[in-house]
Formats: C-alpha cells, structure tokens, sequence
C-alpha cells in the first residue's frame, strides 16, 4: 500500500487501464464500462478527451472541468479518481473507483487520501463528495477521509438517496 501513487492518465499504463475497463464489462456495470468504453475503442482519443476535459474544453454538456487520475499499485491501475472543480449537484468535487478486482483491500481510502492532496493543490477548500445511502464502503471510506455528514439528499436523475459529506482542506 504505501507505493500507491496518481497518475495522469497516459499511454504507457494502456493495457492495464483497457485490462481495469474490461473488469467493469466483467460485472455487468453498464455505468463504469460505459465510462470506460472509448478506451477501448480508441485509446488516443480518450486520453485527448481527458486531458481537454482537465483544462474545461471541449466539455460534454452541463460538465465542469474535471482532472482524471489513475491509481497505480505495481505498475497496474487499481483505481480512477474526477476531481472536478466545481461542485456538481449530487456528484461533490471528487468521484472515485475502484477495480472490482481489487476492492475490500483499502485503495479506495488510498485514492481519497491521494485526491484530496491534488484538490488543495487546484484549490478546493472544502470538498463535497456523496454516496448512495446503500453504499457502506463508501460511507465508511469518506468518514475515515475526515468527511462530516451534511445530510441527504435526493437525486432525482439517477432516482435515489444520497449521502452528503464535507471535507475541510488545509495546507
């Protein structure tokens, strides 16, 4: 665990990313595949489409702009981290995941950590973040992030109930 680190998406961890986009496939996660699926289909285009969407352009509509991060552990990417620079409705600043394969093994209290040492350095002071009511990982992923519970709240899109959190940022 402690060789974890944050990448900025790049050519050289191809084959593991297409390898972490195919787990979702593995699972039946429409919403994480779909994510992830131009990947596959072009890896270049998505890396363009990342890095363009990290300086606010080109940006699907109603996004902010938003750096994606990729967690590595032994070469591999475990994990994928937006930390958008706005707050975005019933999404927060930071939304993370991590590989199905590699859950209930810590990373994603690992990849919180790691993003909310980038969002001090964009200069986000107080990052807002939820989770599905039903998603106890999460939850308890964010409490030992030091987030404070701020209530619920219900998204209608998606049809369900969230949790919000806050995160106080220093230096």
């Amino acid at each position: 665990m402690k060789d974890l680190f944050l990448v900025k998406p790049s050519k050289k961890y191809q084959k593991s990313f297409e390898n972490y986009a195919l787990t979702y496939r593995k699972i039946n996660d429409e919403h994480y595949f779909n994510k992830y699926k131009k990947a596959l289909e072009n890896f270049q285009d998505y890396l363009n489409d990342l890095h363009n969407y990290s300086k606010g352009k080109n940006l699907p509509q109603g996004d902010v702009t938003t750096s994606t991060f990729w967690l590595i552990d032994k070469k591999a990417v475990v994990g994928v981290v937006r930390i958008r620079q706005q707050e975005v409705d019933c999404a927060g600043h930071i939304g993370y995941d991590i590989s199905p394969d590699c859950r209930k093994r810590g990373y994603g209290f690992q990849i919180l950590k790691l993003a909310l040492e980038k969002a001090i350095k964009i200069g986000i002071e107080e990052v807002i973040l939820t989770c599905n009511i039903d998603n106890t990982a999460s939850k308890k992923i964010i409490e030992k992030n030091n987030g404070k519970l701020l209530g619920t709240i219900f998204d209608e899109e998606e049809n369900e109930y969230l949790y919000k959190y806050s995160i106080t940022m220093t230096k």
